[in-house]
């Protein structure tokens, strides 16, 4: 055994604990020292936090100083919520939605102009935005007692309001719309009740912008936003801008100063969640011109552009309004001269406050932007300042080879060849079944800039041509349908408006005689004076859309009052006309198809050549139109039974002589029956395919054309939903002459005559164009294209 040192053995023991040793002193300094680094961090967070806390307690103590001496403390919430404050309110009514989207975009300006006044006022410090600037809350709700929208309850009840903006447009006869009608009556009962305190309004700030049209009269001119103001004023409105009425020619412009006006007033007051509070209006230097521009120039006195008594009428009446303006201006907290930078008001204080166009000495154009644009989105190619031609579905539709209108199988007109026109776009109507959705302007006289005829007629022409060119390439177009498309040989005065109200009409219609163009002229039977000075046309329309005054009002929504006296002059001067005459019946269910007797009446009033019976075009349901498929447009049969039922009505009476006679001599009736009736049979066997609905409606034509009445069933257009009663004069040995022959016509119309008759340029109708033909009045040259169902494509539009 090896003695081994002691002091060998200690120094071995100590070199092996000292790696130990180290390493531990090592790990508890590295422990403190982390330590200490997280006291050090923890004090550094708590000293940050302290002296935030302090710099926010400042801010707070010089925020609530600043409350207590800022001369807009009340422009603070108040510790109430946002939604609980009072609120801006813009309510429309509306009939075709303009009134609608003039609300929505008069809400999205309103709203941009507070919240950037919010967010300025809070860029530059301002102690009050600190606070918190109340924002109140812009509504857009629609006049009316159904739903939740604003009713008269709501309104005088609620007290939610500071401001309320109304934009309100005027129905027939100065009437509420349809749908606010309801809420008139109501705040009309609340202006006229003792029991409703006459302060109702008083805190609540209001604005009004009217919607109308001076073809109404001045009685009728924005007579709901007139009402609306007078009501409103009775129960202790003020109002802050003075009250604008616009027509459809000036809508946009006006609108835009109106606006410009509550932009202008909003700027200068403050909102609380308790009301309004008015800012002083800085002061004008001595000398300082008023502003004008194009908004203080855009809103002047409101006198509806009407003539001789009626523009006397519309003085006294915007005379009257002033007046009423001025009373309110007195109950105005606000001072009234903020809208002075706006709106100029007369020297004279003839229309003070009431805002629309002046007419100047020159007539204006008809035509303004907005509605040359409008017209020129539809399709329109707008001739001069007041006409317009547009391609026809039935010419397209020739053009491809697939058809013609029932112009082309009644009266040989080539559809392909016709240009569709009207040199005038006014219209003394508003129908409810206008497939023209209304963007055509309503007058009772043509008070516009007048084009020459010779500037109408080459541009209708030039016009219709380029629209012809666009069709080739087309499938079907061939090029000889092309170039006979481009050789115009008739025109249907029937697009848009009311033709006869053009001042030149008789050299228009010369112009197109001139040229071998036919002319059919259809009319709305309001204007008799016209009518009995019209020149021959090849055929002469009166549109008769209801039997009864209750019924025609309905319907025709006219302008002029005495609309039914009118419509018999009318029929009256009819009757004097030599030419072809024709009735033009629109059949709408519900609305005017159950009469037969009252128009049996009229038709031997104004005993003419031919009644033409069309079912309605369905257009769809819009806000000019509430018209549905399903329960207002008549299938082809219902307009044959209608057709029928007429003729029997008729039965028992004798038509005068010169409607008995052809050419001069009393037909043979006795000959004509027995082969009309040979006709009949031969038709009769080659319809027993079809179906019992059908038997049972052609039994009835056969009827009434088989009756000993002075009326028969000729033709039909099945395509079209359209049917032709003839005086049975024009069936002569058997055959209908219900075509025309366009070249004698030609000639006569240049000779200079004007006593020559219908029978002088008669042509004789093809056996498919006539009533029970196998083709339904489908021209047999033409492709007829079936659905994939293999049922044939029935059309309902057509000029």
């Amino acid at each position: 055994m090896i003695d081994v040192p002691t002091d060998m053995l200690l120094w071995a023991l100590l070199g092996a604990l000292l790696p130990v040793f180290t390493m531990t002193i090592a790990s508890l300094l590295g422990r403190w020292s982390l330590h200490r680094e997280k006291q050090k961090m923890q004090k550094m967070g708590q000293q940050a936090q302290a002296d935030a806390t302090s710099a926010m307690d400042a801010d707070a103590g010089s925020t609530r100083e600043a409350k207590r001496s800022c001369s807009c403390q009340a422009s603070v919430n108040g510790g109430k919520d946002e939604g609980a404050g009072k609120k801006i309110l813009i309510a429309y009514a509306t009939q075709s939605n303009t009134a609608c989207t003039l609300a929505h975009k008069l809400f999205s300006t309103l709203n941009t102009v507070l919240h950037e006044a919010s967010c300025e006022e809070a860029q530059q410090g301002s102690v009050c935005c600190r606070g918190g600037r109340y924002v109140p809350e812009v509504k857009v709700l629609q006049l009316a007692e159904e739903g939740r929208q604003c009713s008269v309850d709501h309104l005088l009840e609620s007290h939610a309001y500071s401001f309320v903006v109304l934009i309100a447009s005027t129905y027939t006869n100065g009437t509420a719309p349809g749908s606010s009608q309801a809420f008139a009556d109501l705040l009309q009962d609340a202006y006229t009740d003792f029991r409703v305190p006459r302060d109702a309004l008083a805190k609540t700030r209001f604005a009004i912008f009217g919607l109308g049209d001076v073809a109404y009269g001045a009685k009728h001119f924005n007579r709901f936003a007139k009402n609306l103001y007078t009501w409103c004023n009775g129960l202790g409105a003020s109002f802050v801008v003075p009250p604008v009425y616009a027509s459809e020619a000036n809508t946009v412009s006006l609108f835009n100063v109106f606006t410009a006006s509550l932009v202008k007033w909003v700027s200068r007051v403050v909102f609380t969640a308790d009301g309004v509070v008015v800012m002083r209006k800085p002061q004008r230097a001595k000398g300082t011109r008023s502003p004008t521009g194009d908004d203080a120039a855009s809103l002047v006195r409101a006198a509806p552009d009407s003539e001789d008594e009626e523009e006397e009428e519309a003085g006294n009446e915007s005379r009257g309004g002033g007046k009423m303006l001025n009373n309110s201006r007195s109950n105005t907290n606000e001072s009234a001269g903020d809208v002075e930078d706006v709106v100029t008001d007369d020297d004279d204080g003839g229309t003070e406050g009431e805002a629309s166009m002046t007419s100047a000495s020159d007539p204006q154009e008809l035509l303004y932007p907005r509605l040359r644009q409008n017209l020129q989105r539809q399709g329109y190619h707008l001739v001069g300042s007041h006409s317009g031609v547009k391609l026809c579905r039935w010419t397209k539709a020739m053009l491809r080879g697939r058809g013609g209108c029932y112009k082309h199988t009644f009266y040989n007109i080539a559809s392909h060849q016709c240009m569709e026109m009207t040199p005038s776009l006014a219209c003394a109507n508003k129908c409810v079944f206008c497939w023209r959705h209304h963007t055509n302007p309503v007058s009772r006289s043509f008070r516009w800039k007048v084009d020459p005829p010779q500037q109408l007629v080459a541009g209708g022409i030039e016009g219709h041509q380029k629209m012809i060119k666009q069709m080739r390439g087309v499938p079907g177009v061939t090029p000889e349908r092309l170039e006979d498309a481009m050789q115009v040989r008739h025109c249907a005065l029937s697009l848009v408006g009311e033709p006869i109200m053009y001042p030149e009409i008789n050299a228009f219609v010369d112009l197109l005689h001139e040229r071998g163009i036919s002319s059919f002229m259809v009319t709305n039977a309001q204007f008799p004076e016209q009518l009995r000075m019209l020149k021959p046309v090849t055929q002469l329309y009166l549109s008769i859309d209801a039997p009864t005054p209750e019924e025609l009002k309905r319907i025709d929504r006219p302008l002029f009052e005495d609309y039914w006296e009118r419509c018999l002059a009318c029929i009256r001067e009819l009757r004097r006309k030599p030419q072809r005459t024709v009735f033009r019946l629109t059949l709408v269910n519900q609305y005017n198809t159950e009469n037969v007797a009252a128009y049996a009446h009229l038709v031997r009033l104004g005993w003419p050549d031919f009644i033409e019976v069309k079912g309605v075009t369905y257009c769809g349901t819009s806000a000019t139109s509430t018209l549905t498929m399903k329960e207002n447009v008549p299938r082809h049969e219902e307009v044959v039974r209608f057709c029928a039922d007429l003729c029997a009505a008729l039965a028992a009476d004798t038509a005068p002589k010169d409607k008995r006679t052809w050419l001069g001599q009393e037909p043979e009736p006795a000959t004509a029956r027995a082969k009309f009736n040979s006709n009949e049979n031969k038709t009769s066997d080659n319809s027993k395919e079809n179906n019992t609905n059908e038997n049972t409606t052609e039994e009835g034509g056969a009827a009434a054309a088989a009756s000993s009445g002075p009326y028969c069933i000729a033709c039909e257009h099945e395509h079209s939903c359209c049917v032709l009663i003839a005086l049975r004069r024009f069936l002569v040995q058997g055959v209908w002459h219900t075509w025309i022959d366009y070249d004698k016509f030609t000639a006569l119309a240049r000779s200079g005559r004007t006593d020559f008759t219908a029978a002088e340029y008669a042509a004789p109708t093809p056996s498919w164009a006539v009533f029970r033909s196998n083709e339904k009045g489908f021209d047999p040259t033409q492709l007829r294209v079936h659905r994939k169902s293999g049922k044939p494509v029935v059309v309902t539009s057509g000029c």
